[in-house]
């Protein structure tokens, strides 16, 4: 059977990710120790190992098709049905993707994260309903992949999650990691009224 990680790898296609590695001389994004132990603690494991691989901006249709063909023979081109429209040709990503393998387990660990804009209901609704098209409601769709999900930024008390599957919420509730966050961020808002030009616009904070 085909390894689920390195079928993951093989999809990753992203500028951002490249760059990012290069730029910060971690072309393999290696997390950090205190990072992974944030991961551990957050979804209750004993540890996120060392060699773990991480992606940024991971799309679901990659997700989704990674899964696909850990259970089949990998070919060059391989053709399968579109089941509950899982694959939405969308570039909806997941912030982070985190995966190691424990045994004869694969976790996945997917991570969404805000920093100063506020949380979107609409937004996690979508990527909820995604998740559930994926993974199914419990989480077990394909067996020996266990995901779990973590948003992280300041925490809210407005996010609907009726939407949400069961294994997004563990125990009925949203994991969360904390994200150190500077204080004196500026930011730049129009002032003119809707309809007027962009004549006029007004700097905040600092």
């Amino acid at each position: 059977m085909p390894d689920l990680i390195d079928i993951l790898e093989s999809f990753n296609r992203k500028e951002r990710f490249f760059l990012v590695g290069e730029a910060l001389g971690n072309p393999d994004f290696v997390l950090s120790s205190g990072f992974r132990e944030k991961l551990a603690k957050a979804i209750c494991l004993d540890e996120v190992p060392a060699g773990a691989f991480a992606w940024m901006d991971y799309h679901l249709d990659w997700l989704h098709a990674s899964l696909v063909l850990s259970r089949n023979i990998q070919e060059e081109v391989f053709d399968f049905p579109n089941t509950g429209d899982a694959i939405k040709g969308t570039q909806e990503d997941i912030d982070l993707l985190v995966a190691f393998r424990q045994g004869d387990q694969y976790h996945l660990i997917l991570v969404e994260a805000k920093a100063y804009t506020g949380w979107s209901n609409d937004q996690l609704k979508s990527k909820a309903n995604r998740l559930r098209e994926i993974f199914g409601d419990n989480g077990e769709d394909y067996g020996g992949v266990k995901p779990h999900f973590c948003l992280m930024g300041p925490k809210s008390t407005n996010i609907k999650t009726e939407a949400f599957p069961e294994w997004m919420m563990p125990g009925g509730e949203l994991l969360w990691i904390d994200l150190k966050l500077p204080n004196g961020r500026r930011q730049v808002n129009r002032c003119d009224k809707v309809g007027d030009s962009y004549q006029r616009f007004r700097i905040t904070g600092g």
